[in-house]
């Protein structure tokens, strides 16, 4: 996105707030729906741009207008990079009328196209700011006090509004306002959950590691458990793929059951140390030895290909682990994670 939206709480009370000053003066430009979603069209009717809240601080944004490609294209670059919740919430898709998607999730926008192309940001340009909205309300009703004006802007309620617009235009507003008091609650089914963990793991896989951060090849405790255990091996875990502990990884060899849990122990204990405030934690670990001394490999921001299982890393537990991180070390295949929490082992 090129355009700053704010969270969908701020977008989604100057969609509010226009949507009751064009109710008030008996325009259908802006709406909210009955079902909690809000319509905006442009004047000469060609373009419409639609948003819907969802829960878990979520919020989607679709567009359709000639200038926007609405073809096999943008579907397949849709479906490639666009979580599953973000796209299948309207027939129009079905209708293959959309050309611009906008999702919001751990803390920013995003889109297909990226960047937003020109038409898009042309119909988001009546939302996309205060600024806007208030231009907007002043030229629509010029003989208002300023006083008044921004009072209603503020705390829109029947006496603020009618001071603007009188008793009759201010019921029409606050009829709208209560259309968009309740946030949306919709949440992924099983088979859309399932869907979005399998394009989420393909993307782990092509993922690079983002890079830059301190760690020790043969970590103090990791040395001490091999002087004890003297074995050749190969032990894989992965970090996030239950609730409960490490999944091990399906071709490890050379460690006996209690060995396993002993350096299962140890990679724990490594993994707590090393975890940043900022940088988060490894995914994924790899401890290979080969009779005389180990070496440890990790995987912070991808499926790496020495991790070999069926399963994977658990929708939860990535949600866990990428809430933590700052912005900066979040990979993009994060992006596409629901902002809710799922239930453990999802």
């Amino acid at each position: 996105m090129v355009v700053d939206l704010g969270t969908p709480a701020q977008l989604w009370r100057r969609w509010l707030l226009l949507a009751a000053g064009h109710a008030a003066a008996g325009s259908d430009g802006v709406e909210i729906r009955a079902d909690g979603s809000g319509r905006l069209r442009t004047q000469d009717g060609a373009g419409w741009l639609r948003m819907r809240r969802l829960a878990g601080n979520r919020a989607v944004l679709w567009a359709h207008h000639p200038c926007l490609a609405a073809g096999s294209g943008f579907r397949e670059e849709m479906v490639d990079r666009a979580p599953d919740w973000s796209y299948d919430l309207d027939s129009a898709y079905a209708a293959q009328h959309v050309g611009f998607l906008a999702w919001y999730a751990h803390g920013s926008w995003n889109s297909v196209p990226q960047p937003a192309p020109a038409a898009a940001l042309g119909l988001l340009e009546p939302v996309a700011s205060d600024e806007a909205v208030s231009a907007w309300w002043r030229s629509t009703w010029p003989a208002a006090e300023p006083d008044d004006l921004a009072a209603a802007l503020v705390d829109p309620d029947r006496s603020t509004l009618a001071a603007v617009m009188g008793t009759r235009a201010a019921a029409r507003a606050v009829r709208t306002l209560g259309l968009g008091e309740v946030w949306a609650t919709r949440r992924l089914s099983d088979t859309a959950t399932a869907h979005l963990r399998s394009q989420i793991h393909a993307q782990m896989h092509a993922a690079a590691e983002l890079g830059g951060r301190d760690e020790v090849a043969r970590p103090n405790l990791l040395r001490q458990w091999s002087r004890v255990n003297v074995a050749r091996f190969r032990h894989t875990v992965c970090a996030v793929g239950s609730a409960t502990g490490f999944v091990h990884g399906a071709d490890d060899v050379g460690l006996d059951d209690a060995q396993a849990r002993s350096l299962d122990n140890v990679l724990l204990e490594l993994r707590l140390a090393e975890t940043d405030q900022k940088a988060g934690a490894w995914l994924f670990a790899r401890v290979v030895g080969d009779g005389r001394s180990v070496t440890l490999e990790r995987a912070y921001d991808g499926w790496p290909a020495w991790y070999r299982s069926s399963t994977g890393p658990s929708m939860s537990a990535l949600v866990t682990e990428m809430d933590q991180r700052a912005p900066l070390w979040q990979p993009d295949w994060a992006r596409l994670l629901p902002a809710d929490r799922y239930p453990e082992g999802r």
